[in-house]
């Protein structure tokens, strides 16, 4: 026999491999989990960030509905906010005596809408309103019935008695939203034989940042302290001689204004184009003005319970260019009386550039006032002019009120008697005169406007607030222009409005 020798057999490992190497990196995956599981076990959790789980996958001792109950994290859901109750459309009139018919319609979106504000009753411009629209405001009327007696005197042509309608309109003013809130004005008035203009029709926007109030339409420009105010509230029956030739009328354009400094001040600035009305102020056809104004109160002092006891100092400063379309700019006045004829006028001057300038004062100390002001007009072209005026006024209540001022727009206001007249509780209003002295210069060689000057004395009894009786004197003297003489008037007026 041979030697022995062991047998030998080849085994084959490379099927095995593959098994025992995906066997080896389960094993050290398993590990790292492990590993990685005890971090996450060790790290702070906050439970009621957990999600609740959908329900248990499988059976097992360790995952019973009791632990289940434990380890799950039931977050409740919100219920859902209710849509805000929708305030259902409506409408209003009601007739409130001497304030007039005021009216409100509302009306809402059901769906798709919303405000971007909490403030509906003074919103401001930037406010955007989606879900609603809302017109209120109202419905109202003025009437001014006049009589003048003339007498002509040195040679000045005679001018007829007159009893007529000085004024007679009808407007509605109120508040608004539609997209955006904003106030309106519609005034139609008739004038010089029943000639229907409009006078402050116009939209105003609110509050807008930085500028204040926009106002776009048809109004009177902020030039003037007289002019700048409602003709209901001035001391006397017309506009003061220089106020009424130099100071703009109602024009068509905007105008920012805005109270600064708690209403101790007031600014304004706005562009005027075609004139839309032939009552009073400047006779330019066509133009283009530009118009500033600002007022300061260095005094004031005002107890709202005592119409009385107002104490203020009025300053003011107006700045006016104007360019004429038609390269022709005149001026014309009035001796402050409507039915009289125009004692003063430039005729047409060729030029096409004005700058013009006003200075404004008054004061109130308890009943009595004084007001002022001075107007600069000059007219470049071919051949420079120049026309100014001034006039200068004092008035006493009687029966103590005190002027009423209006801070956020730096000019008088409405009076308010103490006691209006009645028979029955014995009020008699509230009684005021006054006295004014006024001068216009439009000659500028070669223009020939003449000079007027006119001395004017008033009695107002305020019956009440809305309605008023007037009584003028004026003695009027005219040196060149159209018509040199002298003119007495005597003239009244009964007002009222609602």
């Amino acid at each position: 026999m041979g030697a022995w020798a062991p047998s030998i057999h080849t085994v084959n490992i490379m099927p095995i491999a593959p098994v025992i190497l995906r066997k080896l990196i389960f094993i050290a995956i398993g590990g790292m989990g492990l590993q990685f599981s005890a971090r996450l076990v060790a790290m702070p959790v906050d439970e009621t960030d957990l999600p609740a789980p959908s329900r248990p996958v499988g059976h097992s001792d360790s995952f019973t509905p009791s632990k289940l109950k434990q380890k799950t994290v039931i977050t409740p859901v919100a219920p859902k906010t209710p849509a805000p109750e929708k305030v259902p459309s409506h409408w209003n009139l009601e007739w409130q005596g001497w304030d007039g018919l005021h009216y409100t319609f509302y009306g809402s979106r059901p769906r798709g809408g919303r405000a971007f504000t909490d403030d509906e009753e003074t919103p401001s411009f930037p406010s955007l309103f989606t879900d609603r629209v809302k017109l209120s405001g109202k419905i109202g009327g003025r009437v001014d019935l006049d009589a003048a007696f003339f007498v002509n005197g040195n040679g000045m042509e005679p001018t007829a008695n007159i009893v007529e309608l000085r004024r007679w309109r009808f407007y509605t003013t109120g508040d608004a939203i539609f997209l955006v809130p904003f106030s309106y004005s519609i005034n139609v008035m008739a004038v010089d034989n029943y000639h229907f203009v409009l006078d402050d029709v116009f939209l105003e926007f609110r509050r807008i940042p930085y500028v204040g109030n926009l106002r776009v339409g048809s109004f009177i420009p902020a030039m003037s302290l007289e002019a700048s105010g409602s003709s209901r509230d001035a001391t006397f029956m017309e506009w003061a001689t220089p106020i009424q030739g130099l100071a703009p009328r109602i024009s068509s354009g905007w105008q920012f204004r805005r109270p600064i400094f708690n209403e101790r001040a007031t600014w304004s600035l706005g562009q005027f184009a075609q004139s839309l009305g032939t009552d009073v102020g400047d006779a330019t056809p066509d133009f283009t003005r530009i118009i500033g104004r600002l007022t300061w109160l260095p005094i004031y002092t005002a107890a709202p319970e005592n119409s009385g006891a107002t104490n203020l100092l009025h300053l003011g400063l107006d700045l006016n260019y104007l360019h004429s379309g038609n390269a022709s700019i005149r001026y014309r006045s009035r001796p402050e009386s409507h039915a009289a004829p125009f004692l003063a006028d430039t005729g047409d001057i060729h030029a096409q550039n004005m700058e013009s300038f006003g200075v404004e004062a008054a004061w109130v100390d308890g009943p009595w006032s004084a007001q002022g002001e001075l107007l600069g007009n000059f007219v470049t072209g071919e051949t420079d002019h120049s026309f100014y005026g001034y006039y200068l006024y004092g008035s006493y209540f009687w029966t103590g009120e005190s002027r009423f001022y209006d801070t956020s727009r730096g000019v008088f206001g409405r009076l308010q008697p103490k006691r209006s007249f009645s028979f029955a509780e014995e009020g008699m209003g509230a009684l005021e005169t006054a006295v004014r002295f006024s001068y216009l210069n439009m000659d500028s060689k070669p223009i020939n406007g003449g000079v007027l000057q006119s001395v004017t004395v008033g009695v107002n009894w305020y019956l009440h607030s809305n309605s008023k009786i007037r009584f003028n004197y004026v003695f009027a003297h005219a040196s060149g222009g159209p018509q040199p003489g002298d003119l007495n008037i005597f003239q009244t007026r009964f007002e009222f409005d609602f």
